[in-house]
């Protein structure tokens, strides 16, 4: 017994100072899409409005010069600084997509599309369409987004390996990606991952209806500053809701920040699914909340990606949550190991 806990705590040990293999998943392949959706009602209330908040720096060339435009305006008052943050307020839907568009033995190219309809910075001129997209290479050895030059900027947030889940303390953007954008925050890192969040209850997406588990991460940062000239800034929280088994992000909850969509500009969000939160509403005037729910951030809407049918009552198996088990057996034996150590 006693060499048995023995050998299986090296185990334990060797694997958590070892870098994760990871593993692909089976859907990663050129052709695979996800598309999100934060859904508008057809006459929103006036504070049913998204606001997007955006560094110009990071935004696209084509899209740098339409909201350069629509700041601007004709009148001439106003001129885009690239030190202070530009407010996008957004009344109709928006869309966030992934396109798998070619997988090699060591990167996967992903073109990232942020859709955004009537979209306004002042009350005077809307622009009916914005489109934001970039194509970000992903490292697949070590899954981390590169720019060309070499400068890490994050994890995928669109998907996760269920064998290898975020950690604490894992970046979700990488300081150098940070500072090579003049971007000044404190550590942007993984605050908690857990598998408890809703785990009663059904999860509706314009999509599918989705069971429990879920594996919920949350990562914080302190303050990132979004006005050079005057050090105003906010704080950072991004949560994400995935489905074990692929690995999908299947909703975020709040999404201030992300490698994809801060490669596209986003430094910051106050934005809700508002079809979904008039349902959610609804559901909880109704007090059917305890046993169902409505993804109200960016939530899955289409994707030609197989997802697992478990069938009616039964949770989805993923290494993860094995992992999760073995690890409280092995705690459960080295417990009973030091007793009866103490005993004797």
């Amino acid at each position: 017994m006693k060499k048995t806990t023995l050998v299986i705590l090296a185990l334990l040990a060797v694997s958590a100072i070892t870098p994760p293999v990871y593993s692909l998943p089976y859907w990663l392949k050129e052709g695979a899409y996800i598309k999100y959706a934060m859904k508008m009602p057809h006459n929103p209330e006036k504070n049913e409005v998204n606001i997007f908040m955006i560094w110009p720096r990071l935004l696209p060339k084509d899209a740098y010069k339409e909201v350069k435009e629509l700041y601007e305006g004709d009148s001439g008052l106003f001129k885009i600084d690239n030190r202070t943050m530009i407010s996008l307020f957004v009344t109709g839907d928006s869309y966030l997509t992934f396109e798998i568009l070619n997988v090699t033995n060591e990167t996967a190219f992903v073109k990232v599309t942020l859709e955004m309809n009537n979209v306004s910075i002042g009350p005077d001129e809307i622009l009916p369409r914005l489109v934001l997209s970039k194509i970000l290479i992903l490292n697949l050895s070590d899954m981390m987004y590169y720019e060309e030059d070499g400068t890490p900027i994050g994890p995928p947030m669109f998907f996760i390996d269920p064998a290898h889940p975020p950690r604490k303390e894992d970046y979700l953007l990488a300081p150098a990606f940070l500072k090579k954008y003049n971007l000044r925050s404190d550590d942007i890192v993984v605050t908690n991952v857990s598998f408890t969040w809703m785990e009663d209850k059904i999860l509706h997406t314009h999509y599918r209806d989705f069971i429990p588990p879920y594996l919920f991460v949350e990562s914080r940062g302190a303050y990132i500053i979004h006005d050079l000239k005057t050090g105003s800034g906010h704080v950072i929280t991004t949560e994400l809701i995935y489905e074990p088994d692929t690995g999908l992000l299947i909703t975020t909850l709040l999404v201030e920040m992300a490698p994809e969509t801060t490669s596209l500009g986003v430094i910051g969000a106050i934005a809700l699914d508002m079809v979904n939160s008039r349902k959610l509403e609804r559901l909880i005037e109704e007090g059917k909340d305890d046993k169902e729910w409505w993804a109200q951030g960016f939530n899955l809407y289409d994707t030609n990606v197989k997802l697992p049918d478990y069938g009616s009552g039964r949770s989805p198996s993923t290494p993860v949550k094995y992992f999760f088990a073995f690890s409280l057996v092995v705690l459960a034996m080295i417990a009973l190991w030091t007793e009866r150590r103490w005993k004797r």
